[in-house]
């Protein structure tokens, strides 16, 4: 590859020109185009974000299970709930009204 890059570094800049076309579709895309990444939070963060003001045990037995992007909700002690923030914050917002929030625990 330095070979390469030698040889494009001493050729005339109309053959550098023709060369940086056609290496194009080999470099990475600019990170403005590129979709963010998605951001994984716990429980807490969530709740905090949208100002929930109820008990973790209710989320976890009568919210989270309705929401989605919501990852370890059932695998039990030690494994952490993660929650896509971008998919069930959209989906909290749109459905905020059709949540019964006195809901009691079962």
């Amino acid at each position: 590859m330095s070979a390469l890059l030698e040889l494009i570094k001493e050729a005339p800049p109309e053959d550098r020109k023709a060369a940086a076309e056609l290496l194009k579709p080999y470099f990475d895309e600019p990170a403005k185009d590129r979709p963010a990444l998605t951001q994984l939070i716990s429980l807490d963060e969530f709740q905090k974000k949208h100002k929930i003001k109820k008990a973790p045990d209710w989320l976890r037995t009568i919210l989270l299970p309705q929401m989605p992007g919501v990852y370890g909700l059932n695998c039990g002690s030690g494994h952490p709930i993660r929650i896509n923030d971008q998919v069930a914050s959209d989906w909290l917002n749109k459905h905020v009204d059709e949540i019964d929030w006195n809901q009691p625990l079962p």
